[in-house]
């Protein structure tokens, strides 16, 4: 991979630069040094391309001077990359420590302590870090958004919308200011969550100011009208999120009807005909909702259900084996019963959504990629033709 191929390559160079810095050491005409015999092991460690030995042994028998300290920078940096966080903070610690260190040098590796605690998952430190570097001149965009991501992975989305609005004055066209958003969503999910929906309330309007776009602001308004018991409130939200998206069917549709007593609620049934009718795929996620409440006898649910699987490769496996009509078209209540049960512990066990941003697939639905942090790429996956 192309990351790998840099790495090696920064190792290499980095290598290079150690063997320069002895040469010049212990090969100078003035000098009587002799070659120091941790050197020529450190050298033995590289023809037999064991680079990891070879730079954690220079790293400790060069001295931090002037001459070296971008050396051990590097040497800082490598080790981070590897994995080794621990000799990393231990390395530009030793660096800090050294006595009348040049300010430029003291900023730069202040920055690197913080990368390195960030990468170990220490983020009270790091924040302490990144706060204390926002200051210094050239530097607070960068500190900033930095103190965003650690905010987002502590989900302390008060101090993330604080430094939002910070980087905001400074940087008006800063991408991390597109999360705005989603930290409103994530604070209004979380009254949700605490029953208290008056907060609630105002975070979500400032989410709908910010971006009145988002499909989740729809989903989050059908909760609260659910939490409030204004079902019909619920059923419209729901009604516009199916224009935007169908995930509406997936993640919404399940927490509506399990607040609705009448299975076959006038309002509900209205929505579900007229999607049907506007979009005949829509059968297909009706159908795996269907799966998922076998005792909602809904109608438009379960004709899309049988709808689902008379299309499956079983139903068509069974069409050619056996002539008999009664077991194909799902009267026969025991196959329906055991295709339900293999539809539904496909949906418990497989992926049902994927990031179209880098293709991180899940089982169950996040507002936001656990991997590679993006907001609001989530789709659905058609699992069912696995089986």
């Amino acid at each position: 991979m192309l990351s790998d191929s840099i790495f090696y390559l920064s190792s290499i160079f980095l290598v290079f630069a150690l063997l320069g810095y002895f040469f010049l050491k212990f090969f100078d005409s003035e000098s009587n040094n002799k070659i120091n015999p941790d050197y020529l092991t450190g050298l033995k460690y590289l023809l037999n391309e064991e680079s990891d030995k070879a730079i954690d042994l220079f790293s400790n028998i060069i001295d931090i001077d002037d001459e070296t300290i971008q050396t051990h920078l590097a040497l800082g940096v490598l080790f981070r990359r590897q994995g080794k966080i621990d000799k990393a903070i231990r390395l530009h610690e030793n660096i800090l420590n050294k006595p009348d260190l040049d300010e430029e040098y003291y900023y730069q590796t202040l920055h690197e302590l913080g990368e390195n605690y960030f990468s170990a998952g220490i983020y009270d430190k790091a924040e302490s870090v990144f706060k204390k570097l926002k200051t210094i001149d050239g530097q607070k965009v960068s500190c900033l958004e930095k103190l965003i991501t650690i905010y987002e992975y502590m989900s302390q989305w008060e101090n993330a919308l604080e430094s939002l609005e910070e980087l905001s004055t400074i940087d008006p066209d800063n991408k991390h200011l597109t999360s705005t958003s989603h930290y409103y969503c994530q604070l209004t999910q979380k009254h949700i969550n605490e029953d208290d929906i008056v907060k609630a309330e105002i975070f979500l309007n400032k989410a709908k100011h910010n971006n009145p776009n988002s499909i989740r602001q729809l989903y989050l308004s059908s909760k609260i009208a659910l939490h409030k018991s204004e079902k019909s409130n619920a059923l419209k939200f729901y009604a516009e999120m199916i224009v935007k998206s169908k995930l509406a069917h997936l993640i919404l549709l399940p927490l509506i009807l399990n607040k609705i007593d009448d299975h076959n609620d006038n309002d509900l049934n209205i929505i579900l005909k007229n999607t049907i009718e506007n979009n005949p795929e829509t059968t297909k996620y009706l159908g795996m909702v269907s799966v998922m409440f076998p005792n909602f006898n809904n109608k438009y649910l379960f004709n899309s259900f049988k709808g689902l699987i008379q299309e499956h490769t079983i139903i068509n496996a069974l069409r050619k084996q056996n002539h008999d009509s009664k077991l194909v078209t799902l009267i026969d209540d025991p196959l329906t019963n055991s295709l339900r049960t293999i539809i539904n512990n496909k949906t418990k066990s497989d992926y049902k959504y994927s990031c179209s941003q880098c293709g991180y697939m899940t089982i169950s639905h996040s507002w936001q990629c656990p991997t590679c942090k993006s907001w609001e790429k989530s789709e659905s996956v058609d699992f069912l033709e696995k089986i």
